[in-house]
């Protein structure tokens, strides 16, 4: 999904910050969506925040920007958004958008672009983009979501040592099956995004601040494990902040790990397969929806 916003202000993006009319929120949205989004709750706006923006001028005059929300407000009778524009891409012709259009979900036929407002809407901003030469190819990621992995927000995060993989994969694989697109985070699904220095705070948000649920598979392996014990930082400050639910204990042995203790539940994978272990997941995915 992406949020198209659309003004008639031709100076309207040199701000880093507007307000849309609450009557134009979610125009030109499908029902579906409308009903999705139309509660800003604070997991509502966080999901928001995570889709990238296509900032248009009605009748598709000057350039578009790409970008993303940074902050949203609800005021009486409006919504102020803070946003930041994505300097890699830079200005695009608008002309450029409008011949995309069709693909964008923009409806020309309705008078889309004469009207001052804020969609979101259901296609790949980032596929279609690239599909026509604007982006390039770091913006679309052929196993995971499009967008930036820091923007985006995860239903379930896997965290383990690479000595589970097989059957952590077995698992994840089923779980994404049941899952909407995007909604899982497997390293393997941002291998060119997790290139990068400072990896270790990247890491700690996704786990921290941009997942509903974290699925920890323990054994000594993940104990003495670099990676695994910066993620396990983040992961107990997520048990050390009281959010119990957030977490889910697969154990492969009996190894110590720092902060657990006996008295904590978890799943032995050695009694139960991949698939019992997914549907487990899926079940607490279930739990953390109804909160």
């Amino acid at each position: 999904m992406y949020n198209l916003l659309m003004t008639s202000n031709p100076t309207a993006w040199d701000l880093p910050s507007t307000e849309y009319s609450k009557g134009r929120f979610l125009e030109y949205t499908d029902d579906s969506i409308t009903e999705e989004h139309q509660a800003l709750t604070l997991e509502i706006v966080e999901k928001i925040k995570s889709y990238p923006c296509l900032f248009l001028q009605e009748r598709f005059d000057g350039v578009a920007k790409i970008g993303y929300i940074r902050n949203l407000r609800e005021r009486a009778n409006a919504i102020l958004i803070e946003y930041e524009f994505d300097d890699q891409i830079g200005d695009i012709p608008a002309e450029k958008i409008q011949q995309l259009a069709q693909e964008l979900d923009i409806n020309l036929q309705n008078g889309e672009q004469y009207r001052t407002h804020w969609a979101i809407k259901g296609s790949n901003l980032f596929a279609t983009l690239h599909a026509a030469g604007i982006v390039a190819d770091n913006y679309v990621n052929p196993k995971g979501p499009d967008g930036r992995v820091e923007e985006i927000r995860f239903k379930v995060a896997f965290s383990f040592p690479g000595e589970l993989r097989e059957f952590v994969l077995q698992v994840v694989t089923q779980v994404k099956s049941q899952l909407p697109a995007g909604a899982v985070f497997y390293d393997f699904d941002f291998v060119a995004q997790l290139a990068r220095p400072n990896l270790d705070n990247l890491l700690q948000n996704v786990y921290l601040n941009n997942s509903d649920l974290l699925v920890v598979f323990l054994s000594a392996d993940y104990e003495r494990k670099m990676w695994c014990g910066i993620e396990w930082r983040a992961i107990r400050a997520v048990i050390n902040n009281k959010a119990d639910e957030s977490v889910m204990l697969i154990r492969s042995d009996d190894a110590a790990i720092p902060g657990i203790f006996p008295q904590d539940g978890y799943i032995d994978m050695n009694q139960f397969t991949a698939d019992q272990v997914a549907g487990f997941v899926l079940q607490r995915v279930r739990l953390q929806n109804r909160r």
